[in-house]
C-alpha cells in the first residue's frame, strides 16, 4: 500500500480508537497525519471510505493470519479451525474493533451499514464452509444454523467474560470451547434432522468456494498480475495455477508454497481467498 495512503489510515485508526469515530472530523485526521486536505481527497472521499479502508485492512490480515494457521495442516482438524477462531478474537482485542464496530452499529450513514451488514455475511459464510470442511457433507444442512450459533456464541461468551472477571481473556480455551460444542450440535442435528436456517449460506451468487479446478487455476493467474514481473510472489502464484493443472499436482509442494505466501502480509484479500481455496482444494486431489 501507498506510505502516505497507509499514513491516513494510522492516523485515522488512532483517532478513532482514542476519541470514536463520530467525534472525530476529517480536520482531526489531517492534523494528526500531517497532510492537507487536497491529499486525504486524494486517496478518500470522505471519513466513512476511511473508516470502511481500516477494516478492510483488517479483515485481509485476519484472513492472512487464518491461512497462516491452516498452510500445511489437515482441512478437517478441528483445532485449525479452533486456531483461526483464535484469530479474529485475538484481533478484535489487540486492535481494540469493538469500538469501531460500536461505531458502525450506532451510525445513520447507509454506507457504513451495508458495509457491517456484508462483513457479518462473509464471516458467516466463511464459518459455514468450515464446518462443512471439518464435519464433512453432511453436516451441510446445518452449518449455517451453527455458523450463527459460534459466532454469537464467541461475542456473548466475551462479553460475559469481561462482565465477571478482570483475568484476561483466554483466547484457546474459549474457541475450544466453542469448537466442542459444536462437535456435539452437529452430532445431535445429524442425528434427529432438525434444523432452524432453510438456506445452505447467506449467498446467492458464485463465491470462490464454487470454483472449479481451471477457475480457481484463472484467477490465481489474474491475480499475479498484480505483481512486477520479476516480483518473488508472482512466480509462487503462477506455480500454483500450474501444479493445479497438472493430472497429478505435486502436493508437498504446493503446501511448502501456500506456506511462504500466507506468512507474507502485504498480500491483497482477493489472493488471500484464492489461496484458502487451493488449501481446500489440495485435500481432494
Amino acid at each position: 500500500m501507498n506510505r502516505k495512503k497507509q499514513n491516513i489510515l494510522d492516523a485515522a485508526y488512532s483517532l478513532f480508537i482514542q476519541q470514536g469515530y463520530n467525534s472525530t472530523s476529517i480536520q482531526d485526521i489531517l492534523d494528526e497525519a500531517g497532510i492537507s486536505k487536497g491529499t486525504f481527497y486524494n486517496y478518500f472521499t470522505s471519513k466513512t471510505e476511511c473508516l470502511i479502508a481500516i477494516m478492510e485492512s483488517v479483515a485481509n490480515e485476519i484472513r492472512q493470519k487464518r491461512m497462516e494457521a491452516a498452510a500445511g495442516k489437515p482441512v478437517d482438524d478441528p483445532e485449525v479451525l479452533a486456531e483461526q477462531l483464535c484469530v479474529r478474537i485475538q484481533m478484535n482485542r489487540e486492535k481494540n474493533l469493538f469500538s469501531l464496530y460500536e461505531s458502525i452499529f450506532y451510525s445513520q450513514d447507509k454506507e457504513l451499514k451495508d458495509f457491517a451488514k456484508n462483513t457479518y455475511r462473509k464471516e458467516l459464510d466463511w464459518i459455514t464452509s468450515r464446518i462443512i470442511d471439518v464435519h464433512g457433507v453432511k453436516a451441510a444442512p446445518y452449518a449455517l444454523d451453527n455458523a450463527a450459533a459460534v459466532h454469537g456464541s464467541i461475542q456473548q461468551l466475551v462479553n460475559i467474560w469481561q462482565l465477571t472477571t478482570d483475568e484476561d481473556l483466554p483466547t484457546k480455551k474459549l474457541a475450544a470451547f466453542v469448537i466442542n460444542r459444536l462437535q456435539i450440535t452437529i452430532s445431535d442435528q445429524i442425528k434427529s434432522g432438525e434444523r432452524f436456517i432453510s438456506a445452505p449460506t447467506v449467498y446467492t451468487e458464485k463465491t470462490s468456494d464454487n470454483l472449479s479446478i481451471e477457475e480457481l487455476a484463472q484467477q490465481l493467474e489474474t491475480c499475479s498480475q498484480a505483481f512486477e514481473e520479476e516480483h518473488g510472489s508472482r512466480q509462487l502464484v503462477l506455480f500454483l495455477a500450474e501444479e493445479l493443472r497438472e493430472q497429478a499436482p505435486r502436493k508437498a509442494l504446493v503446501e511448502s508454497v501456500l506456506g511462504t505466501l500466507a506468512k507474507q502480509p502485504e498480500h491483497e484479500s482477493d489472493l488471500m481467498i484464492l489461496l484458502e481455496q487451493v488449501w481446500k482444494k489440495l485435500a481432494k486431489l
